[in-house]
């Protein structure tokens, strides 16, 4: 395998560019929370200032990575040439780059790590820098998302799934160094801020993601694999009709190989680093939203899948005679279906846990629920869409397609009746739980970012949808009355138009009562606004959870301080003391209010 190929840069560029994007995102989002709560004091300025500390950090991933790659190189023609298989004339233009690199590289790598070690021990400023604990995590994120690529191909040689080569040993034994000596001091600097804390959690929840649908997507394929040969030798299928994998085949092989990779890498970072870290929004964005709604948009999908299938042999046309053949594809829809239903239930089961011990994060809840109703929406939509079309074509003769067969509506049916098994459920639950929630929570609901972009979203397409479609039908109208074709065969090419207008008929009109209805409820006014109040809350170590639930419940910003007294931990605190404790916020004399939180509790003060 040449130097110059996908293999080796397609890991490297994949997983360094999304992880820049998200570091400037980051920084963007941690800037903005500084600004919100008001901060006096800019840390950018603090310490051996913002350039020089751009360069120190971003140049030593740069020269580290750089010098990684001829480290990998060398390593990687050695093993080839011990080895791999024999070659009459090797290329060695990978070895004389990869000396190059190394040789050049790594002495300058080396001293700016050395570099930045000391600017660390000699400037305090620097512990609590977000620009070098964003560097030190994009180092982290890079060569871990290498080392996963480099075990998966490891594996698979392993396994004997792909022969050998020298790549994926160097790249695995190179990049696991590095992150582990790059992890190891992280560890011993610690996260002293919260914005610090912030970029690790977009690390260990970021990776925990990505591994997670690598142990669920290989262990998708493994089942697959299991299931079609269980499914095959149950029904009899004829052997030309068998698939050509067995489960000692390469597809096997590779899904295991993901599964054990992502697997390790998920138990390492979610099980282990991030144990504990349950008052951290970040981790409820990724219970709610990456794990239990993937968990479930994949359940609702293979259902979706067996659902169609199942009722395309019932009353549908399908392409195999025998039931043996037509319903092979259950394999293939029950594997994924078990995967989304585990993740589902564990994270959910996590949430539940969590949720008894520390409280729910209402956002995250919130976004969780209005994806889906969105989800469930869409289905309703495109069930109306393929209803109306099917209805007219089937009343009306010359509305059907050309070189249609006599049957050509059961596969819509079956379509039709899909979508409603699917869609329907799902949006009427969790519209019910939302219209719910909007009901006992007022204002605050209703107001709320992802409620609004949910309605307008809807009532916005829909009018769009209704434009559209109409003018479409306008001018098939307008155009025949011109050339003297008015028949019922234009309903051929209007059909789908006025299927798309019925559901926008339909679907629009609902949604734009309800945002009336939530006009109809005056705007929440903040309690900060209302007392007059401006609160400051000193607690110790991670206060973000804490500090939300009290802006949440007097609907203002709190501005946070972190107690220095080593050893402290932040209470843990149930809805009653929160309620209790907006109460006295609220009846506290004076505009200046001082919470100060010990382990079991939080002391109002007022003061001047």
């Amino acid at each position: 395998m040449e130097f110059f190929d996908t293999e080796f840069f397609g890991g490297l560029v994949q997983g360094l560019v999304p992880l820049l994007v998200l570091a400037a995102i980051v920084a963007a989002i941690v800037a903005w929370r500084r600004r919100e709560r008001l901060e006096p004091k800019i840390e950018a300025e603090e310490g051996i200032g913002t350039l020089r500390r751009l360069y120190f950090y971003f140049g030593t991933f740069v020269y580290m990575m750089v010098a990684s790659v001829g480290v990998v190189l060398v390593a990687r023609y050695v093993l080839d040439e011990l080895f791999g298989p024999t070659v009459l004339d090797r290329d060695v233009t990978q070895l004389a780059l990869g000396l190059v690199l190394a040789v050049i590289w790594t002495p300058v790598w080396a001293w700016h790590r050395l570099r930045v070690l000391r600017l660390w021990q000699q400037e305090p400023a620097e512990a609590r820098s977000l620009v070098r604990k964003v560097a030190v995590y994009l180092t982290l994120a890079v060569t871990a998302a290498l080392v996963v690529q480099a075990t998966v191909e490891t594996l698979r040689w392993i396994l004997g799934a792909r022969s050998f080569g020298g790549y994926p040993i160097a790249a695995l034994v190179v990049w696991s160094g590095l992150w582990l000596l790059t992890w190891t001091t992280e560890r011993a600097e610690g996260e002293p801020t919260e914005d610090t804390r912030t970029v690790r959690r977009l690390y260990l929840y970021g990776t925990s993601t990505y591994s997670l649908v690598m142990l669920a997507t290989g262990a998708a394929m493994a089942m697959y694999i299991v299931f079609r040969e269980a499914y095959e030798g149950i029904v009899s299928v004829p052997v030309l009709l068998r698939g050509e994998e067995t489960l000692r085949g390469d597809t096997m092989k590779a899904g295991l190989a993901l599964a054990i990779t992502g697997g390790a890498v998920w138990a390492l970072h979610w099980l282990r680093f991030a144990r504990g870290d349950t008052s951290s929004d970040l981790r409820q964005f990724y219970l709610y939203v990456l794990a239990v709604l993937g968990g479930v948009v994949t359940t609702l999908s293979a259902t979706g899948v067996i659902v169609f299938g199942t009722l395309e042999w019932g009353i549908g046309t399908p392409v195999e005679e025998a039931a043996g053949a037509h319903f092979r594809f259950i394999p293939g829809a029950l594997a994924p279906l078990l995967a989304g239903v585990c993740l589902w239930a564990y994270h959910w089961a996590v949430i539940q846990h969590e949720r008894a011990a520390m409280g729910q994060l209402i956002v995250a809840r919130r976004l969780y629920g209005y994806i889906l109703a969105a989800l469930g929406l869409g289905a309703l939509a495109a069930l109306i869409i393929t209803l109306v079309p099917t209805v007219i074509a089937i009343g009306v003769t010359s509305a059907q397609d050309v070189l249609a067969g006599d049957d050509w509506w059961r596969d819509r049916i079956v379509l039709v009746l899909t979508l409603a098994t699917v869609g329907a459920p799902v949006w009427g639950y969790h519209w019910y739980v939302l219209q719910r929630n909007a009901a006992q929570r007022g204002a605050d609901e209703r107001y709320s970012l992802p409620r609004r972009v949910f309605l307008f979203g809807a009532a916005g397409l829909g009018v769009l949808a209704f434009l559209g479609s109409a003018s479409h039908l306008l001018f098939i109208f307008v155009n025949a009355t011109l050339e003297d074709q008015l028949s019922l065969t234009l309903l051929r090419d209007a059909k789908w138009s006025m299927g798309v207008l019925s559901a926008a008929v339909l679907l629009t009109p609902y949604h734009w009562f309800v945002l009336q209805e939530d006009w109809q409820h005056a705007a929440p006014v903040p309690a900060q606004a209302e007392a007059g109040k401006v609160v400051t809350l000193l607690i110790a170590g991670d206060g973000a959870s804490v500090a939300g639930r009290i802006e949440e419940a007097l609907g203002a910003k709190v501005r946070v301080l972190e107690r220095a007294e080593p050893g402290l931990k932040p209470p843990e605190l149930s809805g009653e003391d929160i309620e209790a404790l907006r109460r006295r916020i609220e009846e506290a004399p004076g505009r200046r209010v001082l919470l100060v939180a010990g382990e079991r509790s939080v002391e109002v003060y007022a003061y001047r």
